[in-house]
C-alpha cells in the first residue's frame, strides 16, 4: 500500500487524507497543533461562506449537511447604511470553526479515522532538512502560517488581526458585515451556536488604536454588545503577487490557502480550502487533470487581487458608496451576490461536478 504524507489538519488537508484513503492509500496527517481545530488565536469561531450544499458535497466526497447550517441574517453595513443581504442567493452557511465536537473540523477528523488515516499532533514542519526529508507527493497544507509560506517560497502579505471571542445566546445566528474608515478591507461579528466572534483586519498596515476604538463602537451601536479588549495577531495572506496560485512546487502538492485558493477581496477562504484539498489528491495520481481542475479553481484570483489593490487605493467614502449602491437595491444586490458566489475559488469546480475522477 502506497504511502501519503499530508501536513496540516486544516479544512484542504482532511479533505485531501479522505480522498486519499478512500482510494487504498495509507495517509498519515503530520498537525502542528495537539488538536484538530486550528489555532487558538483565532478558534473557535462562526465562519460563513456561499456554496452550493449539492455540488460541493458531491465534488469532495463528504455530506458537508451534516454539519453546516444557513446564516439566517446577513447584513451589510457601509458606513451608518444598513442593506440587508438575501440569504436566499447562494446561499450563505456557517461553519463552525475550532476544537469543539460540533465543530467542522472534527466532522472531517471523525470520517478521516473511520477511513483510516493515522494522524500525529504536535508535529510542525519548520525548517528545508524537515520538508525535503518527507516523501514525494506530500501535500502541503498549512494555511494561515508563515513557517509554510517561507517554506514553499510563496510570496505573501502579513495581514493585522484584532479579534474576540465570547459566549452569546445560542439561539443567535447572524453576520454583520462593516465597511468604513477603520481599514480598507472590512470587520465582521459573527453569532452562532454560542460563539460570539468580532473581526477586525487589514492586509496592509497595522489598524490604530483610534480606529479600533471607532469599530468597537460602531459594534456596540448594532450589536448591543461591549468589546471588552482585543486579541491582536498577524498571519500570512496569499495577495501579494499575481503569480501566487500553485499547485506543485518540486516534488510536493500545496493545497488550501498556501497554493492560493482564497478569495482576494473579501478573504473568504472556506471554499477554496475544500475544493484545493479533494485536487491535491488527485495530484498523487494524475497532475495533468489536478492542474486543469486548479486552474479552474483559482481562476478567480487574478481579478479579484485587482479589484481588491483598486479598493485599497480609493478613499473610503467612495468604497462605502460603492457597497451602498451594490446592496441597497434589490435588483442590484441579487446581481452582487451572485458575482461574488460565482467569484468564489473552486465555484465553477463544483457546478460542473468532478469530471476528472
Amino acid at each position: 500500500m502506497k504511502e501519503i504524507v499530508v501536513v496540516g489538519a486544516g479544512l484542504s488537508g482532511l479533505v485531501a487524507s479522505i480522498n486519499l484513503a478512500r482510494r487504498g492509500f495509507a495517509v498519515k496527517v503530520l498537525e502542528r497543533e495537539a488538536r484538530v481545530g486550528g489555532s487558538p488565536l483565532y478558534h473557535p469561531s462562526g465562519q460563513g461562506t456561499f456554496l452550493k450544499m449539492k455540488e460541493m458535497s458531491k465534488y469532495i466526497g463528504v455530506d458537508l449537511s451534516e454539519v453546516l447550517e444557513p446564516i439566517r441574517v446577513m447584513v451589510e453595513m457601509p458606513g451608518r447604511f444598513k442593506c440587508e443581504i438575501d440569504t436566499s442567493i447562494g446561499p450563505p452557511w456557517f461553519f463552525e470553526r475550532g476544537p469543539r465536537s460540533t465543530s467542522v473540523d472534527n466532522y472531517l477528523y471523525g470520517i478521516a479515522r473511520d477511513e483510516g488515516v493515522e494522524f500525529e499532533f504536535g508535529r510542525p514542519v519548520y525548517s528545508q532538512a524537515e520538508l525535503a526529508a518527507l516523501p514525494p507527493n506530500t501535500i502541503v497544507a498549512t494555511g494561515l502560517h508563515f513557517e509554510g509560506f517561507d517554506l514553499m517560497g510563496q510570496p505573501y502579505l502579513t495581514s493585522h488581526h484584532f479579534t474576540y471571542k465570547g459566549t452569546c445566546d445560542p439561539d443567535l445566528n447572524y453576520v454583520h458585515l462593516f465597511h468604513d474608515r477603520y481599514t480598507t478591507d472590512y470587520g465582521y461579528t459573527s453569532c452562532f451556536r454560542g460563539i460570539r466572534y468580532v473581526h477586525l483586519f487589514n492586509r496592509y498596515r497595522p489598524i490604530s488604536l483610534e480606529a479600533r476604538e471607532a469599530f468597537a463602537r460602531r459594534v456596540r451601536e448594532e450589536d448591543g454588545f461591549e468589546v471588552p479588549e482585543w486579541n491582536s495577531f498577524t498571519f500570512p495572506v496569499p495577495a501579494a503577487s499575481f503569480n501566487t496560485p500553485r499547485l506543485l512546487v518540486g516534488d510536493k502538492i500545496l493545497a488550501g490557502t498556501l497554493a492560493g485558493a482564497m478569495d482576494n477581496v473579501a478573504f473568504f477562504g472556506l471554499h477554496g480550502a475544500l475544493v484545493s484539498g479533494r485536487i491535491a489528491a488527485l495530484a498523487v495520481e494524475d497532475k495533468y487533470a489536478a492542474w486543469q481542475e486548479f486552474r479552474r479553481c483559482t481562476l478567480p484570483y487574478r481579478p479579484g487581487l485587482a479589484a481588491a489593490r483598486l479598493m485599497a487605493l480609493q478613499p473610503s467614502w467612495l468604497t462605502r458608496l460603492g457597497f451602498l449602491a451594490a446592496f441597497s437595491d434589490y435588483r442590484r444586490k441579487k446581481f452582487t451576490q451572485r458575482a461574488l458566489i460565482a467569484g468564489m475559488p473552486g465555484y465553477l469546480n463544483t457546478v460542473r461536478g468532478c469530471t476528472a475522477a
